[in-house]
């Protein structure tokens, strides 16, 4: 940056005039010797803006006046003038917009530039939803969804499922969103792992999701539970764990030998590293007459149901909406016919 004079008060406009004087140019002709505009030479007169050193050289030089003071001091005195003029601005910047590499601070920018686009007409005006009027068993299990695998952040609602063996589970997800909220919720697949993500936008939509009990942020570090009224009716408590299970759940197939021979079972598995949410599911799981163990250690956070018998009756109490966890237990019907079969998947 070029360097500039700061004048005491009044000294510019006096050097400025004595210049026009000596010389008896017009302003047009002075500012075209310093290569600057008549406008930025009349602001110099009015002491809005400090005069560039290169101008102050060749008026001196051109017409024998002196500075009233060294040069080498004018250009320091400026220097400590900018920087406190940008500690200054620093300052009230912060204050209106919050840090430029904090989270608050790129919130405040991004919602007033959000304004400002709107004002213009250069984006729509805030999104408008159809809200389900009233709680139903679908919502608890949305819900469910969101706690097991999705994300709340201000103005967006994402959840993040498996784009090999989640496709199925997927595509009834949009569904459901369509059905709770009149809307096609988009989805796209990270390139960069096996992911899809669905993705909701919206300020009121997340607004709304505050509402039902649900939080924005980090679910580990805030612990979050599940809200309150899931558990005023046993449809939304086995809807929220339907959810719950479908996302951040799994049926599997225990193998064990005995005397040379092999035996097979199904187990069901919970993982969540929300110790609320865990409790949800054992005491859901208790309430239905089941036995399910909690596992709370620094290597593993997870509910089992380690009897197949309880295991089927989990699907057929509970059921699932995501033929994932449908898959190991077709593979033991197909191989063993003293286990019997039948499809388990809701409507």
């Amino acid at each position: 940056m070029e360097n500039r004079l700061k004048f005491l008060s009044g000294e510019q406009k006096r050097f400025l005039l004595g210049v026009e004087l000596k010389s008896g140019l017009k302003i047009q002709e002075l500012t075209a010797m310093v290569g600057v505009v008549p406008r930025s030479y009349r602001d110099w007169r009015r002491e809005k803006l400090n005069m560039s050193a290169k101008a102050g050289e060749v008026f001196c030089e051109k017409f024998g006046i002196e500075l009233p003071e060294s040069k080498e001091e004018m250009i320091k005195r400026w220097k400590k003038y900018k920087s406190e003029v940008s500690v200054k601005g620093g300052k009230a910047n912060y204050k209106m917009h919050g840090g430029p590499a904090t989270l608050e601070g790129r919130r405040k920018g991004g919602r007033k530039t959000l304004a400002i686009l709107r004002a213009r007409g250069i984006i729509p005006l805030t999104r408008e939803f159809d809200f389900p009027i009233g709680k139903s068993d679908l919502l608890a299990e949305f819900v469910g969804i969101l706690l097991g695998d999705g994300g709340i952040t201000y103005g967006q609602a994402c959840i993040t499922l498996n784009s090999e063996v989640d496709r199925e589970y997927l595509i009834f997800v949009v569904g459901l969103i369509k059905r709770l909220f009149h809307f096609e919720a988009p989805f796209f697949k990270r390139k960069d792992s096996k992911a899809n993500i669905i993705y909701c936008n919206g300020v009121k939509f997340t607004d709304y999701l505050i509402k039902l009990g649900l939080k924005i942020g980090n679910k580990v570090k805030q612990q979050v539970g599940v809200p309150s009224w899931i558990f005023t009716k046993e449809e939304y408590k086995r809807a929220c764990l339907r959810g719950l299970m479908d996302t951040d759940g799994g049926i599997f197939i225990h193998r064990y030998k005995v005397n040379g021979k092999e035996y097979r079972y199904l187990k069901a598995c919970f993982t969540n590293r929300s110790i609320p949410i865990l409790l949800f599911v054992k005491d859901v799981l208790d309430e239905l007459g089941m036995k399910p163990k909690i596992i709370l250690n620094r290597i593993s956070e997870k509910v089992w149901l380690y009897n197949q018998n309880e295991v089927y009756e989990y699907l057929k109490l509970v059921g699932t909406h995501n033929s994932r966890l449908l898959e190991n237990k077709k593979i033991l019907e197909e191989s063993d016919s003293t286990v019997h079969s039948g499809s388990l998947l809701n409507s």
